[in-house]
């Protein structure tokens, strides 16, 4: 795998919006294998001529264009532009936990990520978060490389665009320097200065790979606090159809609330580390999720009111989200029985039947979530409510009565 061993402040805005690449594809591998001949009637004789070598098929090409640089062009906003540096790969694999609370990372917490996941819902267009939920994650503890320290968080999504699908991708994080990087020919169309101090540079651009044509987006915001907020949209052979404009890319980078230095209030709920929802529901991978901006509030309202103190959730409760694998919501906090997590999908057949005649808490099997304490609840209006601790809980009725909170329903 190649990569930059030493990230400086010019990549680290690409870097933020591609904050995990999981792994590099090598393109055209070649698979050769000769494959053996029908047999043949014995010979008598040796033969004459040999065996004719079976070619190894052509290795497939991939033609990559870009649009053509102009090292000598002034940009908009610019006093100077340097030419653009060679073309370099900025790929890592993670390993280990990936935690909220990361040494790592002193400034990202779980009610960070929660404060800023409301900011980033809130700074989307209406006919986009009515039909997209995106929260920050966890940050990795390690890489491969030993040279980079991950400390940036992602929030990311695919984005229902006609018969294409646009990806829209947030990253936050520390800047690397005190300055904004330099302008350079081909990554910046405009730099444009805010009233706050704030520097923000657009790009608008397009890639591509053997004929297929993608186009992006991307606002990067260098903040006085010494912030970097890089918010793109990709995907689609049409700039038209994607659903994001540069303007409000640049709302998302420019708002205070996802600096990392953004005020947190006492008893912002949050995460202690990832989590799945919608077990035995099915994985969904649609854009459009489950629960809408206005169930999720209602949700977390009444996770709010839970009466857990015997419990100690930290952080608090009230940060239900949707998750990359499933079609649900969760929330995963510090307990007095270890990791304790919530998980609310919508039920299955069989469970809205039972949930018509009994709101009783059914105890499930301490294997299907580990060797822990866990109940589940169907309610009335068919959602299906799981608590599971990773540590036995003394008294199960704790994680009955937090499973049966008053409001933790869809009525």
């Amino acid at each position: 795998m190649n990569g930059d061993t030493q990230p400086t402040e010019r990549n680290r805005s690409a870097l933020l919006n591609t904050l995990v690449l999981v792994s590099i594809v090598a393109l055209g591998v070649v698979a050769a294998g000769l494959t053996a001949p029908a047999e043949e009637p014995e010979l008598t004789s040796l033969p004459t001529t040999s065996a004719t070598p079976v070619p190894e098929p052509p290795q497939q090409e991939y033609v990559v264009v870009t649009p053509e640089v102009d090292a000598s062009a002034s940009i908009p906003g610019c006093d100077t532009v340097e030419p653009p540096s060679e073309s370099s790969s900025l790929a890592f694999l993670t390993s280990g936990d990936e935690s909220y609370d990361n040494p790592a990372a002193p400034w990202y917490s779980g009610p960070r990520a929660h404060l800023m996941s409301e900011a980033l819902m809130a700074a989307l267009p209406s006919a986009i978060s009515s039909t997209t939920s995106m929260y920050f994650g966890p940050i990795p503890a390690s890489s491969e490389s030993e040279d980079f320290v991950l400390d940036s968080a992602h929030a990311s999504t695919p984005l229902a665009s006609r018969s294409e699908s646009d990806y829209l991708s947030v990253g936050v994080g520390p800047a690397d320097s005190a300055e904004p990087p330099p302008c350079v020919a081909g990554q910046v169309d405009e730099r444009r200065s805010l009233p706050d101090g704030t520097v923000l540079d657009t790009d608008d651009t397009w890639r591509e790979t053997n004929g297929q044509r993608s186009y992006s987006r991307t606002a990067t915001a260098y903040t006085p606090d010494g912030s970097v907020v890089s918010a793109s949209v990709s995907g689609g052979n049409d700039p038209d159809t994607l659903k994001l404009t540069l303007d409000d890319l640049v709302r998302i980078a420019a708002d205070p609330a996802l600096r990392i230095t953004a005020p947190i209030p006492a008893g912002t709920p949050g995460n202690a580390a990832d989590c799945y929802a919608g077990w035995g529901v099915g994985w969904d991978d649609s854009p459009t999720p489950s629960f809408s901006r206005e169930e999720i509030r209602t949700l977390n309202d009444a996770l709010r009111r839970a009466d857990a103190a015997a419990l100690a959730p930290t952080p608090p409760l009230g940060a239900l989200h949707t998750s990359e694998f499933g079609s649900g919501l969760c929330q995963a906090v510090n307990s007095t029985a270890g990791q304790l997590t919530i998980s609310v999908a919508r039920a299955t057949p069989d469970l809205e039947s039972d949930s018509a005649t009994t709101e009783e808490p059914q105890l499930v099997s301490p294997n299907e979530y580990g060797p822990g304490s866990s109940v589940s609840v169907a309610t009335p209006s068919g959602l299906e409510i799981v608590v599971y601790t990773t540590q036995p809980v003394q008294d199960p009725a704790l994680l009955e009565n937090l499973a049966n909170t008053a409001g933790l329903d869809l009525r």
